[in-house]
């Protein structure tokens, strides 16, 4: 985001509209805060990291099709530089998390540059499912095992 003090959602409230317009699975996570709201809800005063985080947990959850992933997004401007956040978020699978983080940060620099026509969601969750793919191949191998193509001669 250009300008590094505009961090929360009431300086770009537009981000969450089009999240939820783009991801309207959202709306039924879970969010524990001091003061009950929902997630919906609380979109519409939050840090930008803490939307990042959940979108990184509903990218995962979109190509792992179950499973409860939590996450946490932390701050402490007496010791880090103002504007500097901590996300982290539980995952299964390392490639798809790191693919995840990727994905969701270019959604939410197109939706602050109000580009939401360069975000292709089908797209990005298939790549991501071949990403986690391969993480499984990894996780059961070592290796990425790959397929030989096969072609039929034809007469």
């Amino acid at each position: 985001m250009p300008d590094p003090n505009c961090y929360s959602t009431k300086h770009a409230p537009h981000i969450p509209k089009l999240l939820f317009k783009l991801f309207p699975h959202l709306s039924t996570h879970r969010c524990d805060n001091d003061k009950g709201f929902t997630f919906r809800q609380e979109c519409r005063s939050t840090e930008i990291p803490h939307l990042f985080e959940h979108l990184i947990i509903e990218l995962q959850g979109q190509v792992l099709g179950s499973g409860v992933l939590r996450g946490e997004t932390q701050w402490n401007w007496r010791v880090d530089p103002k504007g500097r956040f901590h996300v982290y978020v539980e995952y299964t699978n390392e490639l798809l998390v790191l693919g995840a983080i990727r994905v969701a940060e270019r959604i939410i620099q197109a939706l602050d540059s109000h580009q939401i026509d360069q975000i292709h969601v089908e797209e990005e969750i298939q790549k991501l499912r071949l990403i986690a793919s391969a993480g499984e191949q990894i996780k059961q191998t070592g290796q990425i095992i790959r397929e030989p193509i096969r072609q039929t001669a034809r007469a």
